[in-house]
């Protein structure tokens, strides 16, 4: 992946409260500093830097709270998603990696490092002294999905699927073969997100858009080999809780 470690700051963002927080770009044996100035998952504070180039722009983004640029999405002109990357600590060099797989930003962004936090706390309002055993109690919370027929617990969230170190997605399969993985983005303790595999393969991914209300964004079916091919022709899996996310921050 091209990284242009002279990019400029675009400095689109209107959010004067969110903080002028900087986040650490290493490249080449480099190191840069630039500043968030978007706020990705919307929570009122800028987690993520983009930087323009000659070719479009960058979105840098620390998804493990070290204060580090950890993953980066590259866009054309046209806001189109050319490649991802995530930065290997191990050789100091960005790697490619398919978009849809990347984890996505959320929380303080650079600010989770530099209060003498680690990685897995995240500012939500209360005692900012979290332990291992307020992770453990966040993982174990169980899933509930909101249907036309009333509340149903899914059950314990088992799986990481943003990878931010927090459980957020319950999977359970009815007697009829049906696999239904419903993911809590946003860790209220609802489901926002479902990915539904019928027996026969088939595929339907959904989004909760208030209350008891899903909207259907994406249908499928698993082939003979186990890869997912969608209605359109897409051949990337699935994934409940970061499918289009890097594609809609555009």
């Amino acid at each position: 992946m091209y990284v242009d470690e002279h990019g400029d700051d675009t400095g689109t963002t209107t959010d004067t409260d969110s903080g002028n927080d900087e986040l650490t770009v290493e490249v080449d044996g480099e190191t840069y500093e630039v500043e968030e100035n978007e706020d990705f998952d919307h929570d009122g504070h800028n987690d993520t830097a983009v930087v323009s180039n000659e070719d479009g722009y960058i979105a840098f983004a620390d998804t493990d709270g070290d204060g580090t640029a950890d993953v980066a999405v590259e866009f054309d002109k046209d806001g189109n998603v050319v490649t991802g990357a995530a930065y290997d600590e191990s050789s100091g060099e960005w790697v490619e990696e398919d978009v849809h797989g990347l984890p996505t930003p959320s929380g303080d962004g650079a600010d989770e490092g530099d209060h003498g936090r680690d990685a897995d706390s995240r500012d939500d309002g209360h005692d900012d002294d979290k332990t291992d055993t307020d992770k453990t109690d966040r993982d174990n919370e169980s899933i509930t999905v909101e249907t036309p027929d009333g509340e149903v617990d899914a059950g314990e969230a088992k799986y990481d699927t943003d990878g931010d170190g927090t459980n957020d997605t319950a999977i359970v399969t009815d007697p009829d073969g049906t696999t239904y993985a419903f993911t809590d983005t946003d860790h209220d303790g609802t489901a926002d997100t479902a990915v539904v595999i019928e027996a026969d393969g088939d595929v339907t991914v959904a989004e909760n858009t208030g209350g008891d209300d899903w909207k259907v964004v994406e249908e499928g079916h698993l082939k003979p080999d186990g890869s997912y091919e969608s209605e359109s022709g897409s051949t990337e899996r699935p994934d409940a809780s970061a499918d289009e996310v890097w594609v809609d921050a555009r």
